[in-house]
């Protein structure tokens, strides 16, 4: 490192050598042993407008993998906690890691022992603006700095303006470092357990996370999963330190946060708007799907057992918006809104996912402890399209309407459980043709209120082939009857 004469004699022309000795060894003292007297010396020297009287200073822009020895001036922009690590002689050593930038960019420091001991002592912290000497190379998430007993770590009182480098989830690519981002939340997973190789229990879960240009999932690992319980749908979260991979299955991008990395709630604004799918587009075994409706209809909550023993809970809204109709499953806590909304209320669905039913064939969607269900003030129209009932063929479902020409009795029977239930049929006619209709259930007692040519709706009925190999419309708990 060049010596004190060597620098005091670029600045002869303006400071005397006393002053400049005196100004030094003040320095020295500030820095409480943070920097020796030619460093204090070079410091001195950046105060008084000189900054390359040492090693040429570099900006992080420049800084690769192949540098070596380098010497720069950067802000503290996060500071993460220390560890303990045994070394192969035995003995004990420290690291901690610090983010540092200036306006052409960010770079980790990765500091040992007495550097690292620097943090532990609160003496580095954020907003610190530090002249650095260390050696760079490639390191985990991109290329760091390294700070060992050699090194050197001093307060400096150069202005510096960090470049602020948020990304856009849409800029993000594979193996991606030092990623810092702002979005909003719009999926929160469980936390889930599981055991590593070497025997010990690790924690992990996810966020989806959205903002004007996409979304991305965000992987939280170990404590870092303690955040999950802390935010909530549509809160602002920021990430700083992330690093991007590619989900091997999914093959789609992540976002990883360690403990390296800092995830933090935000008052910032994020722009961010949820994309909303026509019913008539939903196809089956699509994912991640937003749709808004009206409320056709009002399924019961049903109870069953798990593979696993436990108890779990189903129920279903049938949903229309203008292009048309589908049935939401919900499963387990989501079936608690079933008692607090009607019929005709708006709601919105966030994050469903779409399955075939492989009993009608229908495709319907379902939602699951990721989704997000709740009412919407948004006007949706809806209109019931009937069928005539010339055009209606087996295997799908109807609404129809027309007039009733013949009402059947009342029928009680026993099912195979040996419970009991009620069915009735009625003959319903319109200008293309009849049909026989089954009620079941509380369906049959509709009859009751009926007298021939009584004007009814038929929503959601599934066609069948019944008697004679006749078509029929069967009508049970997921139809409605409308008199008109």
């Amino acid at each position: 490192m060049t010596d004190i004469e060597s620098i005091y004699e670029k600045l002869s022309h303006v400071i005397s050598k006393e002053d400049f000795l005196q100004r030094v060894q003040e320095k020295v003292e500030s820095m409480g042993g943070l920097c020796d007297e030619p460093m204090a010396a070079m410091l001195v020297a950046n105060e008084l407008g000189f900054s390359d009287v040492g090693r040429d200073s570099v900006k992080i822009e420049n800084i690769t993998a192949e540098s070596g020895q380098i010497n720069f001036v950067a802000k503290v922009v996060s500071v993460f906690e220390t560890k303990e690590f045994t070394r192969n002689d035995g003995t004990i050593g420290r690291v901690g890691n610090i983010i540092v930038g200036d306006e052409t960019g960010k770079i980790r420091l990765t500091l040992w022992d007495n550097m690292a001991d620097l943090i532990k002592a609160g003496k580095i912290i954020a907003g610190q603006t530090l002249q650095i000497s260390g050696y760079a190379k490639q390191g985990y998430s991109g290329v760091e700095v390294n700070v060992g007993n050699n090194g050197v770590l001093a307060e400096s009182e150069e202005e510096i303006d960090v470049a602020a480098n948020n990304q856009k989830i849409k800029d993000i690519k594979d193996g991606m470092g030092d990623l810092n981002l702002t979005g909003k939340v719009l999926e929160i997973s469980d936390v889930r357990t599981f055991q590593r190789k070497d025997g010990t229990s690790g924690k992990v879960g996810n966020l989806l996370l959205g903002d004007s240009t996409g979304t991305v999932r965000v992987t939280l690992w170990d404590d870092r999963t303690e955040f999950l319980n802390q935010i909530e749908y549509g809160d602002t979260v920021e990430l700083v330190n992330a690093y991007a991979r590619e989900n091997a299955f999914t093959q789609k991008v992540e976002l990883q946060v360690g403990n390296r990395s800092i995830i933090k709630k935000s008052e910032k604004k994020v722009e961010y708007e949820e994309k909303f799918t026509p019913i008539e587009d939903i196809k089956a075994d699509m994912n991640n799907i937003n749709v808004s409706g009206r409320i056709l209809d009002i399924g019961e909550i049903r109870t069953f057992e798990k593979k696993d023993g436990s108890t779990g809970r189903v129920g279903n809204l049938l949903l229309g918006d203008s292009t048309g109709k589908i049935r939401l499953t919900l499963w387990d806590e989501k079936t608690s809104f079933l008692d607090e909304v009607d019929f005709d209320e708006t709601i919105e669905v966030l994050h469903a996912y779409s399955r075939e039913n492989a009993f009608n064939q229908q495709v319907e969607l379902n939602l699951g402890n990721r989704g997000i269900i709740q009412k919407s003030e948004k006007e949706i129209e809806y209109r019931e399209k009937f069928t005539d009932i010339a055009d209606i063929i087996p295997g799908e479902s109807y609404s129809v309407q027309g007039k009733v020409s013949e009402i059947g009795e009342l029928r009680e029977f026993e099912r195979e459980d040996g419970t009991e239930n009620v069915v009735a049929n009625l003959q319903l006619k319109d200008e293309t043709g009849s049909i026989r209709l089954t009620l079941w259930g509380e369906q049959a007692y509709v009859i009751e209120d009926l007298d021939i040519d009584s004007e009814i709706q038929i929503i959601n009925a599934y066609a069948k082939y019944g008697l004679n190999e006749e078509i029929e419309l069967s009508i049970g708990n997921r139809s409605r009857v409308i008199m008109l």
